[in-house]
């Protein structure tokens, strides 16, 4: 297979949109600071948020890899796509270790972006290419900036700022937590003080060094128990306050025989079986 940039400005318009929607940042209007009520500590909102979603151990012990089936919406300039994903993944100790890979099908296309442990690569309708700088970027940024790693904020290093609460409505309150990455990244996260849940994660994105950054703000609902861990089913993801993407999950299956060949671009090109252990 030979390597080849994608060079057609539709393409990388649409491929730049589905690995960042893939894998976002707007305050809420009625962000309050300064309460009397006592601050709570950010670690604990967190640990709270981390027994929500099954506990550590279940986290580690269930999630450790899987295979997420969706179906999928982008908004575009261009009209309205609807396709199928499947997403992969081995977590290892650290979350920048962890090997993804995430197959998109859409009308008369199929794109494919992973993560090996070493290199990220791409397959464009069969071929295998060199993903464009920025898409790179987008599908790595995602899951830095994911709710997983807020919940795997310990072991990552990572540090936590209780940034203020708010309250969604008469009968919610949320706490928002800053987490800050040890390479610096910085993401939102606001969480139900209620159920623990994350409900919505912000971050910004820059495209390349002198472009403007772009606020992602992702919208998660229909929490489901998968496996006894907590799973969204249901994602929206906003681009500086419009709507990108539609994700709804179909199949989540956890702790499964994933073997770590198949996260290779010359093996993700054969059928996706060959991405399980006999």
């Amino acid at each position: 297979m030979t390597l080849k940039k994608l060079t057609k400005a539709p393409q990388r318009r649409l491929i730049a949109i589905i690995t960042t929607a893939l894998c976002f940042c707007l305050l809420p209007g009625d962000l309050t600071h300064g309460r009397a009520e006592k601050i709570p500590k950010p670690e604990d909102v967190v640990e709270r948020a981390i027994l929500a979603y099954g506990s550590r151990a279940a986290l580690y012990g269930i999630q450790r890899n899987g295979t997420l089936r969706s179906l999928v919406k982008f908004f575009t300039p261009e009209g309205t796509r609807e396709g199928k994903s499947v997403a992969r993944f081995i977590r290892k100790q650290k979350l920048a270790e962890d090997m993804l890979m995430i197959e998109l099908e859409l009308p008369g296309t199929k794109y494919t972006i992973g993560f090996d442990g070493k290199e990220t690569w791409a397959i464009h309708d069969g071929e295998i290419q060199k993903p464009a700088e920025e898409a790179a970027r987008a599908f790595r940024s995602a899951h830095e900036h994911s709710y997983e790693a807020l919940l795997r904020y310990k072991e990552n290093n990572a540090k936590l700022e209780y940034a203020g609460n708010y309250k969604l409505g008469p009968l919610f309150e949320m706490d928002i937590i800053d987490l800050i990455s040890p390479s610096g990244l910085r993401t939102r996260y606001e969480i139900s003080r209620k159920s623990g849940r994350i409900l919505y994660v912000n971050y910004e994105e820059k495209p390349n060094a002198e472009a403007a950054p772009i606020k992602y703000r992702l919208y998660f609902k229909d929490f489901r128990v998968i496996q006894n861990t907590l799973v969204p089913y249901e994602i929206l993801v906003f681009q500086d306050g419009k709507l990108v993407e539609e994700r709804k999950l179909v199949e989540s299956v956890f702790n499964v025989q994933l073997d770590e060949k198949a996260f290779k671009a010359e093996n993700a090109n054969k059928p996706s079986e060959a991405a399980i252990k006999p």
